[in-house]
């Protein structure tokens, strides 16, 4: 299925019949993928319910996913070909705060699309749901609709951003935000987020009031000038339930801590103490205190 501008829908029963639909499309994501886990997840989500599709011809955004995890370090990484958009973005999945080697597969790839969105997971399950998140919050229609252009103006002069998500008992917004953001990875710093796109997702008695509550939630953990962006759509699915998903542009990675991976060489950091300062250290190489930060 695809959705149409105006919330109108297009069942398809072959590929061919995909790719016309959404080539149709006022809008339409081109979705690739980049390793095996990215190409499989690319095809999941290509074949579930979502408007997305691998074969588009002149799609209006393309994201590339990616599981950071399984990404060769010391290999270059080569995205796969696609059109020219105005918009191209890559979701890689990320099991905790980037080691050093999930950090040099985010800078590689961050230099060949416009954005680069973290999701903390890692393999095809994680992958799968990071990419459908994200389509489906620009491009399913709802109370309030989200939309590329919506995207484009809170990536704006921004090249890393994180994607979260959260659920809560119905009626509960709040919490349903406060679990998204404790699902980031250890050190992303969301007060540095110049833009939000904030998507709450509940039953038919959802109401706008809800949605209120859930930005209001979101501001909270997000500098005062940040761009934040609303909006709501019913699943009937989910007659006792409420989700929020979050996307945050412009967030940062905070300073390593003891136990972290040494950004350097991936060994474990401990502490060094110099007077009354104590710092991350790492005895393999020597890196200490040093602020690793993604790439803005």
């Amino acid at each position: 299925m695809v959705i149409a501008p105006g919330g109108h829908t297009v069942t398809m029963t072959t590929d061919e019949e995909l790719r016309l639909a959404v080539d149709a499309l006022g809008e339409s994501i081109l979705v690739v993928g980049y390793g095996s886990a990215g190409r499989t997840a690319t095809t999941r989500v290509a074949d579930g319910d979502l408007p997305a599709t691998d074969a588009a011809e002149t799609p209006d955004a393309v994201i590339v996913a990616a599981d950071g995890s399984a990404v060769d370090a010391n290999a270059a990484v080569e995205l796969p070909e696609t059109p020219t958009a105005p918009m191209c973005l890559a979701a890689v999945t990320v099991p905790n705060r980037p080691s050093a080697g999930e950090q040099a597969a985010l800078d590689a790839i961050a230099e060949r699309v416009d954005a680069t969105i973290v999701a903390t997971g890692s393999g095809v399950v994680d992958l799968t749901a990071a990419v459908g998140a994200l389509v489906s919050i620009v491009r399913e229609s709802g109370i309030v609709n989200i939309d590329l252009a919506d995207a484009q103006t809170v990536f704006r002069s921004v090249r890393t951003g994180a994607l979260c998500v959260g659920e809560s008992s119905i009626g509960d917004p709040a919490t349903a935000v406060e679990n998204a953001f404790g699902t980031l990875a250890a050190g992303i710093e969301t007060d540095p987020a110049r833009g939000v796109l904030v998507d709450l997702v509940g039953p038919p008695g959802m109401s706008v009031a809800d949605i209120s509550e859930a930005v209001s939630t979101v501001r909270a953990h997000v500098g005062p000038n940040a761009h934040v962006i609303w909006g709501g759509s019913i699943d009937d699915s989910m007659a006792d339930g409420i989700r929020a998903r979050l996307v945050l542009a412009g967030v940062k990675n905070g300073r390593v801590a003891p136990g972290d991976r040494c950004p350097r060489c991936g060994s474990a950091l401990s502490t060094y103490t110099l007077g009354e300062r104590t710092i991350p250290s790492c005895e393999s190489c020597g890196f200490a205190g040093v602020s690793v930060r993604l790439r803005d």
